[in-house]
């Protein structure tokens, strides 16, 4: 298989399992919505934000210290097996404290938040640490190797052990623990078969432990510290509106928060694939292979994000109300708001990983840094003043930041040429085409939005896209 169709083969895998992952996750949040409310929703989604961030802190980086190193050393069975065996081994350490601590410091959260409730949640999820450090070790693993089709089905294992856990036990009358449960259980189903599938690409080994484990702490360190601004980037709204204003908000917001999220599934799932692969280009000093790489992971993401985007944009109001019910029309405003912000920051996100990849895992700590500042500090000014509408705006305008400081630093430490006359194209384009539909609306909104959309379509594909450009795309879609 040429690299070319391998790029779009491993693109396709990951991006159906991340978007059955983030399907089941949407469904478990529709199930908790329509069926116990808002309150309920927010709890759980306050419990699933606390999880999320205690989760990087647990694997100290190690998962993407993994995914460079394997990439690096492929092709060398007693490397990887050194750099492999001292990241599991540690992991399991870090899991099983990580889990006692959690457990301790339970009631410390519920008080912080004033949420009582909290308290039993996190005793519950504490003993998924274990599990999910490890399996989080072994994905980054599989990544490194490339062996997407193995990552990928992991993936869509712990989903749907996930939903059906889950739903079942919210059925028994369970609620919001039952949810919880099912994390911890499907966490635990997906680090097993992980361990099953990994065992015949490496032998454990206690060779070289100690100056291996340093070397992936040392450098996982720096991906930790970036990371953890990072969730904090995008968590912050959840947590301070949690803070200053009720679980009921939390919900609504997280209705907003986790349809804006669906925006990044695509270039997520490409910045799995160019991470290890600008590691791998950077150490065969590749830099034609590198610059086509990251050019066409980036119009290919605007070309696709741009016009869906513009789709929930348009039906925004439907969309929510008819999935959630017409309680969480307060969801609209900010969803609106947060698509600008997810929509641009994905396109920079689809090679995200790229100056990680080259060994400068310090420069993206401080992009993130400045970008959590800024967020943070929106955040506290403005939640209190326009609630959950102040923290879509605070978000948005700290996604905008990041994405102009990642995609210049890309371009320096890499020496990359990018096309910004290409992108402030597009750019009119799309400004244009949001501004008849809420000058036009108020004719007949469905179909103005839909031929808005397929005029914008066939813009893009006959103006945006060079020949090959349209044949690969074709190709990849299908593909996907």
């Amino acid at each position: 298989m040429s690299e070319t169709k391998r790029f779009a083969f491993d693109v396709g895998i990951t991006f159906i399992a991340s978007s059955i992952n983030m399907l089941i996750a949407f469904l478990i949040t529709v199930v908790l919505g329509r069926y116990i409310g808002a309150d309920d929703l927010g709890l759980y989604r306050m419990t699933s934000t606390i999880y999320g961030i205690a989760m990087l802190v647990a694997t100290v980086g190690i998962p993407a210290a993994m995914i460079k190193y394997v990439a690096e050393y492929k092709g060398d069975r007693d490397k990887n097996n050194t750099i492999v065996s001292a990241g599991v081994i540690t992991s399991l350490f870090l899991g099983i404290a990580f889990g006692v601590f959690f457990y301790l410091a339970s009631d410390i959260f519920a008080g912080l938040f004033n949420m009582p409730e909290l308290s039993g949640l996190l005793k519950i999820l504490s003993t998924v640490f274990p599990f999910a450090v490890v399996g989080g070790a072994l994905l980054g693993f599989l990544n490194g190797l490339r062996k997407m089709k193995k990552h990928g089905t992991a993936t869509i294992i712990q989903a749907v052990l996930m939903l059906v856990v889950s739903a079942g036990l919210i059925y028994l009358g369970y609620g919001v623990a039952g949810a919880v449960i099912g994390i911890v259980l499907s966490s635990a189903g997906s680090c097993l078969y992980l361990i099953l599938i990994s065992r015949e690409y490496f032998e454990i080994t206690f060779h070289d432990y100690f100056p291996t484990t340093k070397k992936m702490l040392t450098f996982g360190s720096q991906i930790l510290a970036g990371n953890a601004i990072n969730m904090v980037n995008y968590q912050a709204d959840i947590v301070l509106i949690g803070y200053f204003l009720t679980a009921t908000d939390v919900g609504y917001y997280a209705v907003a928060v986790g349809l804006s999220k669906f925006f990044w599934l695509i270039p997520s799932a490409i910045q799995m694939i160019t991470y290890p692969a600008t590691s791998e280009y950077w150490a065969k000093k590749d830099y034609g292979a590198l610059q086509k790489m990251i050019d066409k992971s980036m119009k290919y993401t605007a070309c696709v994000l741009l016009p869906v985007g513009l789709g929930v944009g348009f039906f925004a109001g439907d969309i929510i109300t008819l999935t959630f019910g017409e309680e969480f029309i307060y969801a609209v405003l900010p969803l609106h708001i947060l698509i600008v912000g997810t929509v641009v920051f994905g396109v920079v996100k689809a090679i995200g990983g790229a100056v990680t990849g080259i060994g400068r895992p310090d420069i993206g700590l401080k992009i993130v840094g400045i970008s959590a500042t800024i967020n943070i500090v929106l955040n506290v000014l403005l939640i209190p003043v326009y609630g959950i509408t102040g923290a879509a705006v605070a978000t948005a305008v700290s996604l905008f930041v990041a994405s102009l400081l990642g995609i210049y630093t890309t371009g320096r430490m890499l020496n990359l040429k990018i096309d910004l006359k290409w992108y402030a194209k597009i750019s009119v384009l799309t400004l244009l085409t949001i501004s008849v539909f809420i000058f036009f609306k108020h004719i007949n909104e469905y179909l103005l939005g839909i031929t808005l959309l397929c005029i914008y379509l066939i813009v893009i594909f006959t103006n945006f896209l060079a020949e090959e450009d349209r044949v690969y795309l074709i190709s990849l879609i299908r593909r996907v």
